[in-house]
């Protein structure tokens, strides 16, 4: 076992009540996705403090960049590879807060913080939803074989719902990789690349191991956010790691 997987796997308590905080939050999120609230209960739960003062600890810092891959040829991050804040993403295709997080706040902090060199985003695939949500991951994974994860992104997200009733998804996947101008032999050459499944899995199994259980799921410098949370909650977090960078 490496360093850095014994360091992944022997988490802090104080991480480790960290995110157990978060996950209860994200139980009330889940009982308000229930309930209909489109923004899964965002506008009443708030994981990060609103006073711009950093939270966290710093053995929780130093945590949270055990998980950052900070690989170069990423096809699955943006951002600089050298970032003083990196946002771990566990992702689910088949989620409607993933989407919606990905259409509305992601743009967002692109503009604000990666296009600065502030923040390096970095994707996890967390398929809980079923065969459908597996099945959108390994194209993401396929996808990122021709450099267009992110193209891959946008387009699912965009036609979630139709790829969710469809009684033939691969099918109609096929067809929107193929509009988005993805090689689409390329496309089913990845696919069968049987190292894919394994590199699912690797996301899901460290997403499991430090406690998400649901969609979308952020640890940004160590500072757990749970759900499709308002802009203003990723802006609290991503300055108060900023400042501890700099301190």
């Amino acid at each position: 076992m490496s360093s850095r997987t014994k360091s992944r796997s022997n988490m802090p308590l104080i991480v480790a009540g960290a995110v157990l905080l978060a996950l209860v939050l994200a139980v009330t999120i889940g009982i308000a996705l229930e309930d209909g609230d489109p923004q899964g209960g965002a506008s009443d739960v708030q994981v990060s403090g609103g006073s711009g003062e950093d939270h966290v600890g710093e053995e929780q810092r130093a945590w949270g960049e055990t998980l950052a891959r900070r690989e170069a040829e990423d096809p699955g991050a943006m951002g600089a590879v050298d970032a003083p804040v990196v946002m771990v993403a566990y992702s689910d295709f088949a989620c409607p807060f993933c989407a919606a997080w990905a259409r509305e706040t992601q743009p967002e902090l692109v503009e604000r913080y990666v296009d600065s060199g502030d923040l390096r985003i970095e994707w996890r695939e967390f398929p809980y939803l079923g065969d459908l949500s597996r099945e959108l991951s390994l194209g993401a994974l396929a996808a990122a074989e021709q450099d267009a994860f992110w193209e891959y992104q946008e387009t699912v997200f965009a036609h979630q719902e139709e790829l969710k009733s469809s009684s033939d998804p691969d099918a109609l996947l096929r067809e929107l990789v193929e509009e988005s101008g993805l090689d689409p032999e390329r496309f089913e050459e990845a696919l069968d690349d049987e190292s894919l499944p394994a590199r699912v899995d690797a996301d899901f199994l460290e997403g499991q191991r430090i406690g998400v259980s649901g969609t979308p799921a952020f640890i940004i410098n160590g500072d757990p956010v749970m759900g499709a949370q308002p802009l203003p909650v990723f802006v609290d977090s991503i300055e108060s790691a900023l400042n501890a960078a700099e301190g």
